[in-house]
């Protein structure tokens, strides 16, 4: 796990040479124990005081953290022909730190706590490799917060082109909030991709006045079948989507028409569900702006295809929240916080990128992602029974396919055929159990009680 830590964070920059191996001895921590509080996961008082002291200096800096990563990110991206980044923006929820300074509104009315907004790239696969850029803030309470936030879109576009290399294609993804005419402007200047999901029928420049014109005079180009994730809400399924496409001319809002005299140009691709389910209470309904080629069918898919990958993003934050509890954090200051969750944003990750690497690569080895303790660990929690009767553990190291539902298995996945892959809820419940079986081999190798290997 140290070596993992020392990858991501080894090329940390904070002024003072003593940081940077206190980053990787409290991600190293933390990883090794995801959902924990701070002294749960660091129980020698000494590298807790550190940890406190750490998130808590002046040169320590959320941005400086999360480069180091996207350093490594960066690294990963290496030999992809087109990198899928989506962004997205989560509230953090401290309501119970009535003692943390610095906390701002956000969502209901009385609700204080902290804004990140974060980009993840990864594969077309969909497999997540990395944080580009993060940024977290505190809202103020004034009328021009929301004006001034909307910022973080073209930030986050400029920070993760800056970090994927020259020769990939970048796609930028996001939801109906990354829709303003500020941001397609500065697609079109950077010369990046984008899909965006479409807020609001709009005035359009050119044949038609509208958007919702234009869509009604697009003829339909085919069908598709997508994957719909299971939510707390409902389970996953498969949707069949009507294709339709057309181009459009979006012409300058009142807030940009200072800065752009112009239209942009944009494809947009609508897919709607057809022949749902009875029980499917809000059947898909998505209108897609993108600068993707949509002069067909196939064309088409891929941009509604590669939109999906968009839920990425949502899960990040959610192991980021649920798994590693940084709304539980208690930490005094806004500046503490956003050191803290930087710091967690890593490990999130990790966790995230092990559950769809394993359903993308099943067979590579496990070693890629754990070391020879852990999945011997492993092996003894799930083979105990049979160890006990005599019978010898596996010596030669799972697939990471077959690791990862060991470890889903410690964390309460039943693992039937009508179960489908592990999630990355049971992946961090598991992941905390081997670590703890892992610390106690290797008490018990250190003791003699146990021969090493």
């Amino acid at each position: 796990m140290e070596l993992w830590a020392t990858q991501e964070c080894g090329s940390a920059e904070f002024g003072d040479q003593r940081l940077t191996p206190r980053l990787i001895r409290l991600v190293t921590a933390l990883a090794e124990r995801p959902g924990e509080s701070l002294p749960a996961s660091i129980t020698d008082w000494h590298q807790l005081k550190a940890g406190y002291r750490f998130f808590d200096n002046p040169k320590v800096k959320p941005n400086k953290i999360i480069a180091a990563h996207a350093k490594a990110t960066a690294e990963r991206l290496q030999g992809e022909n087109i990198i899928l980044t989506a962004q997205d923006t989560t509230g953090v929820s401290l309501n119970t730190h009535e003692a943390t300074q610095g906390l701002g509104p956000i969502g209901a009315k009385g609700s204080l706590g902290l804004f990140v907004h974060s980009c993840l790239a990864g594969r077309i696969d969909g497999t997540p490799l990395g944080l580009l850029h993060q940024k977290a803030w505190a809202r103020t309470g004034t009328s021009a917060d929301e004006e001034k936030e909307s910022e973080r879109w073209i930030e986050g576009l400029r920070a993760s082109k800056a970090q994927v290399p020259k020769d990939a294609r970048l796609v930028m993804v996001g939801d109906r909030e990354n829709d303003f005419f500020g941001y397609f402007a500065v697609v079109a200047e950077e010369q990046v991709d984008a899909i965006v999901r479409a807020a609001h029928d709009r005035k359009l420049a050119g044949e038609y006045p509208s958007l919702a014109k234009a869509l009604a005079a697009a003829p339909p180009i085919g069908t598709m079948t997508v994957t719909i994730s299971r939510t707390p809400e409902h389970p996953e399924r498969e949707a069949t989507l009507a294709l339709c496409a057309t181009s459009v001319l979006l012409p300058p809002t009142q807030s940009y028409r200072g800065a752009y005299r112009e239209p942009v140009r944009l494809n947009v691709v609508c897919a709607y569900e057809i022949e749902a389910a009875a029980e499917v209470k809000e059947p898909i309904s998505w209108i897609l702006f993108t600068t993707l080629p949509v002069a067909d069918a196939e064309q088409a898919a891929i941009v509604v295809r590669w939109y999906t990958l968009r839920w990425r993003i949502e899960r990040f934050h959610f192991v980021l929240k649920q798994g590693c509890n940084i709304e539980d954090l208690q930490l005094q200051t806004e500046r503490r916080l956003e050191n803290a969750i930087a710091t967690y944003s890593i490990v999130a990750w990790r966790i995230l990128w092990l559950t769809y690497e394993a359903r993308q690569n099943p067979d590579a080895p496990c070693t890629v992602a754990l070391s020879d303790r852990e999945w011997k660990a492993l092996t003894l929690i799930l083979y105990k029974k049979k160890i006990l009767k005599g019978v010898h553990a596996p010596q030669a190291p799972p697939t990471l396919s077959t690791a990862v539902i060991y470890i889903s298995r410690v964390g309460g996945f039943l693992a039937r055929k009508s179960d489908g892959e592990p999630g990355v809820k049971v992946l961090w419940r598991g992941w905390r159990r081997l670590q703890d079986m892992a610390a106690m081999l290797e008490a018990a190798e250190a003791s003699g009680l146990v021969g090493k290997g």
